[in-house]
């Protein structure tokens, strides 16, 4: 039974069921990512609602992250990308006043979890953008492209863990991780420390060495804690602004499920 046949039986009485049932649908997979979903013409025979009714049910959906809309072409299911949960977990995060210290903390639990991993798993492609990434940023000049090569750097690392709940945690703490590397990388001493730690990293996990791949990340993420003094504890978005640090996006570099 087609899915106009479905729904003459369920009453859809406001925007808010309609929106309900259209992620349900999409959740379900019933469309898949890059699938076109049905003309507004063909959803409000469906819903038996007026078209304007419609229009505010895709508005939804597209506030949910669940479909991109495109004039003359219609509406499409998106791919769900970390940085849907970076958004929302940086507005928690502010509101928290997250510390370097609570970061690090995390930091140290996942990272060093993914490269004793990236390790044992020596998957070859990974393992070149690691390399990549590494080369990358030790090219890089500006502050600016320091923080952000080294963001892609500790997130092919991540990546390559081949844990998708790892990868996507990672992702979600992006924006927060960007804002310490700001830091670090506006300090000459962390630089000089931890950037040869890099090096470090990629060829504990080239050499299938997962002990060396830990301790090295270890070592790495720890330096925060021994060199950064009051900034420590002062909440991420002071902490930038006492240094007079900007925090542009961070590049956008994986895409999950």
């Amino acid at each position: 039974m087609g899915a106009e046949g479905r729904l003459s039986h369920t009453p859809f009485r406001t925007k808010a069921d309609i929106v309900h049932h259209l992620e349900r649908r999409v959740l379900d997979r019933e469309f898949v990512v890059g699938e076109k979903l049905p003309s507004e013409r063909d959803l409000c025979l469906q819903y038996a609602v007026s078209r304007p009714v419609i229009r505010e049910a895709l508005a939804g959906l597209v506030e949910r992250g669940l479909i991109d809309v495109f004039a003359g072409r219609g509406s499409f299911v998106r791919a769900v990308t970390t940085d849907d949960l970076a958004q929302s977990l940086t507005r928690v995060a502010t509101r928290a006043g997250i510390t370097s210290r609570d970061l690090v903390s995390a930091r140290v639990m996942l990272e060093c979890t993914a490269a004793e991993m990236a390790a044992t798993r020596q998957n070859v492609q990974d393992i070149d953008d690691i390399f990549a990434a590494l080369e990358l940023h030790e090219a890089a000049h500006s502050l600016a492209e320091r923080a952000r090569t080294d963001l892609v750097f500790h997130e092919a690392v991540a990546v390559a863990s081949g844990n998708p709940v790892i990868a996507l945690m990672f992702g979600s703490i992006r924006s927060q991780v960007h804002a310490l590397m700001l830091r670090s990388h506006s300090d000459r001493k962390v630089r000089r420390l931890g950037d040869p730690l890099h090096q470090q990293i990629a060829e504990g996990i080239r050499d299938s060495d997962p002990v060396a791949a830990r301790a090295a990340m270890s070592e790495h993420l720890q330096l925060a804690l021994n060199l950064f003094g009051k900034d420590l504890d002062r909440p991420l978005a002071e902490m930038l602004e006492s240094r007079g640090l900007g925090s542009s996006p961070p590049l956008r570099t994986t895409e999950l499920i």
